[in-house]
């Protein structure tokens, strides 16, 4: 959530409109969508990435970084339990939001944003958990989250926000191993940061990628809308999801993508 000072008022309706959409559109693309039933008591629960991450059949769950949240992760843990997942979960002193991890498409490489709710010792167990992966801790100096400013397209083009946050993060990344000078990776800035944070579903029930991203400016569309084309990639726009957005939250933020 946004500081106080810096937080504006929410209408439940709009917000329960924009949701719908979303899901709509993801019962569109996808054969198999799953709603988790809302939990009043955790308001923050439509941000649902936060709390686990899914690897192959591995869950991570998480051991959500802002302790007015905490709690958020049951329900979700058992839902990919009873869906047939092995469940890992962080143990403290690790704090891990979900909307700091990114698992790069077409590879085994996973980063995730050591930021104000996720620490080094998350990074550290979830390489442990994960063993087959190299997992990356990448500093977050703004933003909520790592993925509020850099997603990846395809597996060779990360999207990022062209403003302090995103470019701290992509400058960041260039210095791993693997992402710097000659790799096959290529760092594009979009003009507006809820545009940067984009949805890349694929899988086999996909005969093609789909990429969802948030309307509402237009450089940005435009630029997307050329990136997909080259790649050969589907795009779809949803409305902005503005009082989402009110929250700090953004499209990757309100659904877990399973293998």
């Amino acid at each position: 959530m946004a500081p106080a000072a810096e937080q504006q008022a929410i209408s439940m309706a709009a917000a329960e409109e924009q949701h719908q959409a979303y899901v709509q559109l993801l019962r569109t693309l996808l054969q198999d969508v799953v709603e988790v039933p809302a939990d009043d008591a955790h308001p923050d629960c439509v941000f649902i990435e936060d709390t686990a991450v899914v690897v192959g059949k591995t869950a991570i769950i998480a051991n959500i970084g802002a302790t007015s949240r905490q709690g958020e992760e049951a329900p979700v843990a058992s839902a990919l339990q009873q869906r047939g997942y092995q469940l890992r979960h962080l143990q403290p002193p690790a704090t891990l939001d979900g909307g700091d991890v990114l698992q790069l498409p077409g590879c085994s490489t996973i980063l995730v944003g050591l930021s104000a709710r996720t620490n080094a010792a998350a990074v550290q167990q979830m390489q442990r958990h994960l063993p087959q992966h190299v997992v990356h801790g990448v500093p977050v100096e703004y933003g909520l989250h790592l993925k509020s400013a850099l997603t990846a397209l395809d597996g060779s083009t990360l999207l990022y926000s062209d403003d302090a946050a995103g470019r701290g993060i992509s400058k960041a990344v260039q210095q791993l191993p693997g992402f710097g000078s000659g790799s096959i990776w290529q760092h594009v800035a979009v003009p507006d940061a809820a545009a940067a944070n984009v949805l890349l579903l694929e899988g086999q029930q996909l005969q093609l990628q789909h990429v969802v991203m948030q309307e509402g400016c237009r450089k940005s569309e435009v630029l997307l809308e050329q990136l997909c084309a080259e790649r050969g990639l589907l795009l779809h726009k949803l409305p902005r999801m503005t009082e989402i957005g009110k929250a700090d939250g953004a499209l990757t933020c309100c659904s877990i993508l399973l293998p």
